[in-house]
C-alpha cells in the first residue's frame, strides 16, 4: 500500500544532517540559495514595498490587485520590469515581450508544454544545471542528448554537426504552437556549474546555429546581473538574435529569469523575455489563462519594489556582499589548491567550477571529506546526464558569510590535498 511520507521540514534543504546548510556543524558549500545574513533585508524590502502596493491600491479604489490577472501577467509590473531590466542590461526590453512566471523552473516547465514539440530533443551541455535535468526526464517522448564542452562552455563546433545529425533523423510533431523541434537548455552567462560566460562571437555563432536549424535555445538568465566587473554586465544570448537582422527567423532564444538570486527563492517571481511569436503562443497556454496569468498579487508587490528603486539598491548591496565573497575564495584557493587541481574565476554568478585530476572521484571524495572534515560540495558527475566529469567539484558562494568560505575553503583545499595523496600514483604530484 502506498504511503506519503510528510516530515515537519523547514526549508528545501532541511532533513538532511550533511545537506542541510543551516546546520552549523557541517560547512556545506553546495547550495545556490542566499543565506540569513542576505535574506533578512527582505523583511525590510518587502514591508517598504507592501505598504506602497496598498497605499496605491487604496487610492485607485478599485483593488485591482486582488483580482485575477492578465495572462501575461500584471502590466504594470512588466512594465517597471522592462525599465529595470534595460537599466542594468544597458539595452533595450520592451513590456510586451515579457511574461510573468513563478520563476525560472516554471518558466522552463511552460516552454517545454508549449512550443517544443511532444517528440522533440533537448539538447544539454555535457554538464549542467541538475535540477533542469531532473525536469526533463518528467517528458519521456523527448530525448535528451549530451552535447561536449571546450574550456568550460558548450563545443559550438560539435554542436553544430550533432544538431545537423539529429534534425535528419527524427519524425517530430509539429503544429502552429508545436513550432519547435529541439530546444538547447543552457547557462550562457555565468554557467551552472562551470561559472563561465559564452563570448560575443560565440553568442553570435549559437544564434546563427539556431536559425539555420529552426532550434529554440533557452538561456537560464538567472544570474546574468550578479555581475562583479566594471560596468555593464555581459550581452545576454538574447540581445544577438536581434528581429533587424537580415538572417532573423522569427527569434530562436528565449530568457528565463528569476528573482531567486537577486532577491528571494521565496518570492517564486520570474520571467520569460521572448519574440512575438513564441510570446503570442504561451499567451494561449490554459493554466496562464484559467490562472488569469501567475503570482498577480506578489507582481503588485514587485511594481513597487522596482518603481521605487528598492530592488536597485538591494541588488547593488549584495552585488557588492558576493564579489568579496568570491574574492575570498579565489585568494583562498590560489593559496591552499593543490597544485594539481585548477579553477578559473568567473566573472559573476554563484560558482567556482574545481578540476581534479582524472583519477579522482569527486563523488568518492566528497562522501570522506563529509566525514573527516565536515565539509561538502557537490560532485561534478551530479550535473551530468551521463554520470561523465567525474573529477569535478563545484563551490556555491551563496549561502555562506566571508569568513565562512574562507575557513571552510581552506578545509577542503587541505582535504583534497590529503586525499589525493592518498591515491595511487598521486603521491608526488599533490602539493
Amino acid at each position: 500500500m502506498d504511503t506519503i511520507e510528510d516530515p515537519c521540514l523547514r526549508h528545501l534543504f532541511d532533513g538532511d544532517p550533511v545537506f542541510n546548510v543551516y546546520n552549523q556543524e557541517v560547512a556545506n558549500l553546495s547550495v545556490g540559495a542566499p543565506g540569513p545574513d542576505l535574506l533578512q533585508h527582505c523583511v525590510e524590502v518587502l514591508n517598504k514595498s507592501t505598504q506602497h502596493r496598498l497605499e496605491e491600491e487604496k487610492k485607485e479604489g478599485k483593488y485591482y490587485l486582488f483580482q485575477y490577472g492578465i495572462t501575461a501577467g500584471l502590466w504594470e509590473c512588466r512594465d517597471e520590469l522592462a525599465k529595470f531590466l534595460s537599466r542594468r542590461y544597458g539595452n533595450s526590453v520592451a513590456r510586451e515581450h515579457l511574461i510573468l512566471t513563478c520563476g525560472a523552473s516554471h518558466g522552463l516547465q511552460l516552454l517545454l508544454n508549449t512550443v517544443l514539440s511532444p517528440n522533440g530533443i533537448i539538447f544539454v551541455e555535457e554538464v549542467t544545471y541538475m535540477i533542469a535535468l531532473d525536469v526533463f526526464k518528467q517528458f519521456p517522448l523527448m530525448r535528451i542528448i549530451t552535447v561536449p564542452m571546450k574550456d568550460d562552455v558548450v563545443n559550438l563546433d560539435a554542436f553544430e554537426k550533432i544538431v545537423a545529425e539529429e534534425r535528419t533523423k527524427g519524425n517530430f510533431f509539429l503544429s502552429d504552437q508545436k513550432i519547435f523541434w529541439a530546444m538547447f537548455y543552457t547557462i550562457p552567462i555565468f554557467h551552472n556549474p562551470t561559472g563561465m560566460t559564452l563570448s560575443a562571437d560565440q553568442c553570435k555563432r549559437l544564434v546563427e546555429i539556431a536559425r539555420n536549424n529552426s532550434i529554440l535555445v533557452t538561456c537560464d538568465d538567472v544570474y546574468n546581473l550578479l555581475y562583479y566587473g566594471q560596468g555593464l554586465p555581459p550581452r545576454r544570448l538574447i540581445f544577438y538574435d536581434e528581429s533587424q537582422d537580415p538572417s532573423y527567423r522569427g527569434g530562436n532564444v528565449v530568457s528565463n529569469c528569476s528573482f531567486s538570486k537577486i532577491l528571494s527563492p521565496a518570492i517564486r517571481f520570474g520571467w520569460l523575455e521572448c519574440s512575438p511569436r513564441v510570446v503570442n503562443i504561451i499567451k494561449t497556454c490554459g493554466i496562464l489563462r484559467s490562472g488569469g496569468g501567475v503570482n498577480h498579487y506578489v507582481s503588485g508587490i514587485i511594481t513597487s519594489m522596482l518603481h521605487e528603486n528598492i530592488e536597485d539598491e538591494y541588488l547593488d548591496k549584495i552585488i557588492e556582499i558576493y564579489r568579496e565573497r568570491l574574492n575570498a575564495l579565489c585568494a583562498t584557493l590560489d593559496r591552499f589548491l593543490p597544485s594539481c587541481c585548477s579553477y578559473r574565476r568567473p566573472g559573476g554568478g554563484y560558482f567556482v567550477w574545481i578540476h581534479l585530476p582524472s583519477g579522482i572521484d569527486s563523488k568518492k571524495f566528497v562522501e570522506w571529506c563529509q566525514k573527516e572534515y565536515k565539509v561538502s560540495a557537490i560532485p561534478g558527475s551530479r550535473f551530468s546526464h551521463t554520470s561523465e566529469a567525474k573529477n569535478y567539484l563545484r563551490i556555491s558562494i551563496g549561502f555562506h558569510t566571508k569568513e565562512v568560505l574562507e575557513t571552510a575553503s581552506q578545509t577542503l583545499c587541505k582535504a583534497l590535498l590529503t586525499y589525493i595523496r592518498h591515491q595511487v600514483g598521486y603521491d608526488n604530484n599533490a602539493k
